[in-house]
């Protein structure tokens, strides 16, 4: 972290790049240390390849995101929530030092300066912990931007990696004007009418087998037309499949075009599965109870062919899981 408050001290002109298909973590993470360093009196720009998802758009300056890469002027790159650089989609600039801030078990300490504290719950606490080292007072809009990224990956405080440092981040963002009522009205109880159709056709798919151990579904590209939704609404829907009873591996299909999205998720109870060492197999990546994989496809052939691979070594891997120690 010394290093990394170090280099952000130093610099004048900072962009802040949150990962490909970004999740509430990535962006609230970078929305928080932006506005802390615009206080300190820095310039700062954000980045992102994908949209801000709508549901955190209500955030102080998420309209400010960039979906360009930063320019190769800046005097410090910064990524947070994401372990090997191809997680930006775009091709970071060459001149300027990274910076990494993230919390996957998979990083591969890609910047110059990193900051990885794999037992972290959230980028968002970690960004917590910098921005008090920096000397920085909290807003409620920093507080806020914070807050919805603890919230988000820790499930609203019932993941298993919801510990004491989560909980107690969580107050302080609150004592400083977190505003929980808008964190929880856009982001779990404001779900578009579309995504709901969307997740209709996902759940009318379910399958079930080895006795309610492993459950899977997918979304076929036609169903976002029939439901006039978007990819960005299949967010939050795998948690949804991992509700079923008895569950272990809980596990999402879906694509437009040649990639095949998975979205993987797992359960501490035994029989228990490493999501992240799943979907590893396939080039993806995450943590051990959330994790997921974009694999390329030539076609519809394909896809099926993916899926069927991907499921084959869920299957395998409960049942290695399930042999006496």
């Amino acid at each position: 972290m010394r290093a990394v408050a170090d280099a952000l001290r130093a610099a004048d002109r900072i962009a802040l790049v949150s990962h490909r298909d970004p999740d509430p973590d990535t962006i609230g993470s970078a929305l928080a240390l932006g506005l802390a360093l615009e206080r300190m009196g820095k310039r700062v720009s954000w980045h992102c390849a994908d949209p801000v998802p709508d549901a955190i758009r209500f955030l102080a300056c998420a309209d400010r995101y960039s979906q360009a890469a930063p320019s190769a002027d800046v005097d410090l790159v910064v990524c947070l929530d994401f372990g090997e650089a191809s997680r930006a989609k775009f091709a970071l600039p060459a001149g300027p030092k990274v910076a990494d801030i993230d919390h996957h078990a998979t990083n591969t300490a890609f910047g110059d300066a990193n900051f990885v504290d794999v037992t972290s719950a959230a980028t968002g606490e970690m960004v917590g912990r910098l921005i008090d080292a920096l000397g920085v007072a909290w807003t409620p809009d920093m507080a806020t931007a914070a807050l919805v990224a603890i919230m988000t990956d820790t499930g609203s405080f019932q993941f298993p990696n919801t510990d004491a440092r989560a909980l107690e981040r969580a107050g302080m963002l609150r004592e400083a004007g977190a505003d929980l009522q808008a964190i929880t009205y856009n982001v779990f109880r404001n779900k578009r009418f579309e995504a709901l159709k969307l997740w209709g056709f996902a759940f009318s798919r379910l399958v079930r087998e080895a006795g309610g151990l492993l459950v899977w579904t997918w979304i076929e590209d036609a169903d976002l037309g029939h439901a006039e939704a978007s990819e960005e609404d299949l967010s939050g829907l795998v948690e949804q499949i991992a509700r079923s009873k008895g569950m272990r591996v809980a596990l999402l299909f879906s694509g437009v075009g040649r990639d095949v999205k998975v979205s993987c998720r797992t359960s501490a109870a035994t029989p228990s599965v490493d999501a992240a060492a799943l979907m590893a197999q396939f080039g993806g990546g995450g943590h051990v109870r959330a994790a997921g994989a974009l694999i390329p496809s030539a076609g519809p052939d394909a896809q099926l062919a993916i899926r069927e691979r991907v499921l084959t070594a869920a299957r395998e891997a409960l049942d290695r899981a399930r042999q006496p120690a």
